[in-house]
């Protein structure tokens, strides 16, 4: 995907989470384990809704702020993804793939981050504090209820 905008990175963002759901619903039906699969319909639930908050926040969001060039930001900080074939998910125990979900999570945080301490206009700075903030929650959301379900 070529990143040319602020637009482009939500986009991005938004097939992150589409990833990983699609990747979760998979596993949890190629897993063995009753922990694993229980965690991974969670996280591909959770993964689902953010990919939805975050189209909301495309279709929402300032223009000015969505049309504004960040291409040489998102190069220093890109996040590979497994985009095809079979996804670690299917040979994980829980714990790995908590800690693998989380890494994701701390690693679109991390952009965000990044590209807020580079931006010098008001209005993106707000729609990506807002953004932050939104994807901040949700990784500790995450975090508290992948607890939770492994220690049924």
């Amino acid at each position: 995907m070529q990143i040319e905008t602020l637009y482009d990175v939500m986009q991005w963002t938004k097939n992150i989470h589409q990833q990983l759901h699609v990747f979760a619903a998979h596993c949890a039906l190629e897993n063995d384990s009753e922990r694993s699969e229980l965690l991974l319909e969670y996280i591909s639930s959770h993964e689902k809704k953010m990919a939805r908050v975050i189209r909301q926040f495309e279709d929402n969001g300032n223009s000015n702020a969505l049309n504004t060039y960040c291409r040489h930001f998102y190069k220093k900080t890109a996040i590979p993804i497994h985009l095809t074939g079979e996804h670690p998910f299917e040979k994980m125990d829980t714990d790995e793939i908590a800690i693998a979900t989380l890494e994701y999570h701390k690693n679109i945080v991390g952009l965000f981050e990044y590209l807020q301490n580079c931006s010098s206009a008001p209005s993106v700075t707000e729609f990506l504090s807002n953004i932050l903030s939104l994807e901040e929650a949700e990784k500790r959301l995450l975090a508290r209820n992948m607890k939770q379900i492994d220690d049924l």
